[in-house]
């Protein structure tokens, strides 16, 4: 699950990174001449943008999905057992008050 979480991480970054390369592209085309291939470009330019950000709604959308089942896992294990929770935050407590009185 991880991995695959890592794997769209890594596509959707590839995808930003072709889109800016474009916008590098079709800026430099721009500047020199507005012909037939800067409007190609920016047709190409607009296509890369939609699919990027179809892929970044998508990996946002996975990225809530598993923050709430985390957080239902973690709520049932509390009501399951509260014993457990309370110590686990007293430890935490107890590591930090410590830090703390380190400096």
């Amino acid at each position: 699950m991880k991995q695959d979480f890592e794997q769209q991480k890594e596509a959707l970054m590839k995808e930003i990174r072709s889109v800016l390369n474009d916008v590098e592209e079709l800026y430099n085309n721009g500047v020199e001449s507005g012909s037939e291939e800067a409007k190609a470009l920016k047709a190409k330019l607009q296509d890369k943008l939609s699919a990027a950000k179809t892929k970044l709604y998508d990996f946002e959308e996975q990225a809530a999905r598993k923050v709430k089942h985390t957080a239902k896992q973690a709520d049932e294990l509390v009501q399951e057992k509260p014993y457990y929770a309370m110590g686990f935050a007293a430890l935490a407590g107890l590591v930090v008050g410590v830090l703390l009185n380190r400096r």
